[in-house]
């Protein structure tokens, strides 16, 4: 216990001794690797970009240079690409953002640019299906899918969704349990190629009812939330060779995201790992509160919990910023959650800093 205190202590003292401002970001050639990110805007920005640049394909080289040059800016060597996850209902828009036309963008910065891919072809799939209509027709064209984006050359299937809330009335909620017969499958296949599974997920470990807020920002939300806890230990208990990046955390919709279901989770589960983000927003959606199990206080020094979390377990969390990239010539400030995200690691001792940054990523996603 006497060893435990002073590990917080002394890892409070880290935390009391830097002060991060928005106009100081991750150390310069630190080396790090996103896991997570998107490139394209969103919304009446995205497509007024577009508009200017005169096509999508300029528009996404345009949105990738920014990226490089916001990763120079902060230190992040290499970073993950992949799109959002779709639904059935959306899965035909924007049909620009295919694992082929990200790869063949990568090629403008060899080993720097790696691809996930399935958030628009495998992961609508999953979610078009119930377990009872999941048929041995249907495994054999989601396995075709998969093995033929491993054939292309991704790093992870991704983003994949078991739980996506809707955030805004023209926003997809979307939801299917972590075992489902499908996610089980692609289980299988990620373990025997040794690709990662990224996973969008918001925490219900019991039944719960939709907080207000959310319930007020979106129609699309429902009155109540079933338990997906337990079907993600299902899922990782399925296939100890898959490799699960849970995304986002210390982006908590719910406040169920916690230290201490992280811990049980992490102890009982070795295959499950944890890619933190940060962003600037501190509120909870629709409701005014702060965001609760923040990693990072309102001053942005990382709260001392955490720190004695990430020390912890050294060797199971990475970052993903989730940031969606725009375009602006290469010539843009780092976006909200990419700044915020990376900035967080100067307040790690260097060695530690080093594994949650790029150590771990570069071996879960074979990047070495």
């Amino acid at each position: 216990m006497r060893i435990r205190n002073s590990i917080i202590i002394a890892l409070a003292l880290v935390t009391a001794s830097v002060e991060v401002c928005a106009e100081y970001g991750a150390k310069q050639g630190a080396g790090y690797i996103d896991t997570h990110v998107h490139l394209g805007a969103m919304g009446r920005e995205g497509a007024m970009a577009k508009r200017r640049s005169g096509s999508t394909g300029a528009y996404y080289r345009e949105v990738l240079d920014n990226l490089i040059y916001m990763m120079n800016e902060m230190g992040v060597e290499m970073a993950v690409i992949m799109p959002p996850p779709k639904s059935k209902e959306n899965a035909d828009r924007r049909s620009s953002d295919t694992p082929e036309n990200f790869l063949k963008l990568a090629q403008r910065y060899p080993g720097r640019i790696f691809v996930a891919g399935g958030g628009n072809t495998l992961n609508p799939m999953i979610h078009g299906y119930s377990g009872k209509e999941v048929t041995p027709a249907v495994k054999e064209a989601f396995t075709k899918r998969a093995e033929a984006l491993v054939n292309l050359g991704i790093v992870a299937f991704g983003e994949t969704a078991a739980l996506h809330l809707s955030m805004q009335e023209q926003h997809i909620y979307s939801a299917v349990q972590p075992d489902h017969p499908l996610y089980l499958l692609l289980a299988d296949i990620a373990a025997r190629h040794s690709i990662p599974i990224d996973l969008h997920m918001e925490a219900v470990p019991e039944d719960m009812y939709t907080p207000e807020g959310l319930l007020r920002t979106s129609s699309r939300n429902p009155e109540v939330i079933k338990a997906n806890i337990p079907g993600l230990e299902r899922l990782l208990a399925h296939n100890r060779k898959a490799k699960i990046v849970w995304q986002h955390i210390g982006w908590d919709n719910l406040g169920t995201m916690d230290i201490k279901l992280f811990r049980r989770l992490l102890k009982a589960h070795p295959n499950l790992y944890l890619s933190m983000r940060i962003e600037r927003r501190l509120f909870r959606i629709g409701e005014g509160g702060t965001m609760l199990n923040r990693i990072v206080d309102r001053r942005k020094n990382i709260h001392p919990e955490w720190l004695q979390f990430i020390s912890e377990y050294p060797d199971r969390l990475m970052m993903g910023s989730d940031e969606f990239i725009q375009g602006a010539g290469g010539k843009t400030r780092p976006q909200d959650s990419f700044h915020e995200t990376w900035s967080v690691l100067n307040q790690l001792p260097p060695p530690l800093a080093r594994k949650v940054g790029r150590d771990n990523a570069a071996r879960i996603y074979n990047l070495e």
